[in-house]
């Protein structure tokens, strides 16, 4: 089901310069043409039950008011939908997400109907994330068993098994432990990642460093997104619709590239097999028997492993390889 995010703002944009962008509501397009716009003659546009103490009406919203602003000094273009507390935006243009300070606020006028595919899409890693394939850019979600993905050192591998869970937000609450980690964009260099990137707190992302060099004598190592979180651009947060995770699964342990970040393929290590629902591991082991009694015959990860501790102790020089300069043949793919 295609969805759109929903902001909750600090404050009024018309009567303060600076809003922070405070909650995101994931929430579903119901509507019956292509266009966001109010009032709607038709029929309802978007699923609001979700938003708390929203006073309008999926059809006509309480306001539509155009707004700019700026958000880390790259323009952005909002918006808002109701302006009493609590107020909510839509961004129309621009890239904003949760914790974002919307910098220069000016009203814009009444907005202007957008059409729903051209909106940002401030969406999971499960949901719209982009990985890198011989034919371009591919949204996660679309990909499938038998295609092929980018992978490390200018190759190409093929997809064996996607699995997904789903976890809705009571389950993150009783089990804050699979809360995902938010990778801000461009936390690494520019473009890496391109935009925010949410992933499993297990999950492990190529990092490289003189200092790790140095201590492991190892160039590019593998870190949970776990031991990364600094409370600023990585943190780890619980989506109020939940999340779905999607794990891709390769004849080996891989390196794929996702929004410019590299970021491992699926390790079905005892750990993460066992995590599984019944019916996700009965599939794989189908197709990988050997893992039944074990991750043994799977092979070994694709990078050597920092233990979080130590990821810890180097976090504030850790970097994320560059795949244009470390892996130039993957320009061609993209």
């Amino acid at each position: 089901m295609a969805s759109v995010t929903v902001f909750e703002i600090s404050a009024d944009p018309f009567s303060n310069s600076n809003v922070d962008i405070t909650q995101a509501y994931s929430v579903e397009i119901i509507d019956n043409d292509a266009f966001l716009q109010n009032p709607d003659p038709d029929s309802a546009q978007l699923d609001l039950t979700s938003l708390p103490g929203f006073s309008g009406s999926s059809q006509n919203f309480s306001t539509f008011e155009s707004y700019t602003g700026t958000v880390n000094g790259a323009p952005v273009r909002f918006t808002l939908i109701q302006f009493s507390n609590p107020r909510y935006i839509i961004v129309t243009s621009g890239q904003a997400a949760l914790g974002d300070t919307i910098s220069d606020t000016g009203f814009a006028g009444t907005a202007q109907s957008a059409a729903y595919q051209s909106l940002p899409s401030f969406v999971c890693f499960t949901s719209g994330s982009l990985i890198l394939t011989p034919n371009g850019l591919r949204k996660v979600e679309t990909l499938q068993p038998g295609d092929p993905a980018c992978v490390a050192q200018g190759q190409t591998s093929t997809i064996r098994w996607i699995g997904r869970r789903r976890l809705s937000r009571l389950d993150l609450q009783a089990n804050p432990h699979l809360c995902p980690v938010r990778i801000k964009a461009d936390n690494f260099g520019h473009g890496c990642p391109r935009r925010d990137l949410l992933v499993s707190p297990q999950h492990r992302i190529a990092v490289t460093s003189p200092v790790m060099e140095l201590t492991h004598c190892e160039p590019l190592m593998l870190a949970t997104a776990k031991a990364l979180i600094n409370q600023d651009t990585i943190t780890q947060e619980t989506p109020e619709n939940g999340i779905e995770y999607i794990h891709i699964l390769f004849d080996q342990h891989e390196l794929v590239n996702v929004e410019g970040l590299w970021s491992e393929s699926f390790f079905p290590g005892d750990t993460t097999v066992n995590a599984m629902a019944p019916a996700a591991r009965r599939e794989l082991f189908e197709l990988f028997p050997e893992l039944s009694n074990g991750a043994v015959g799977y092979g070994s990860t694709v990078l050597p492993v920092l233990k979080n501790y130590e990821a810890r102790a180097l976090q504030s020089v850790l970097a994320a390889p560059q795949w244009e300069a470390q892996y130039p043949a993957q320009e061609k793919a993209a």
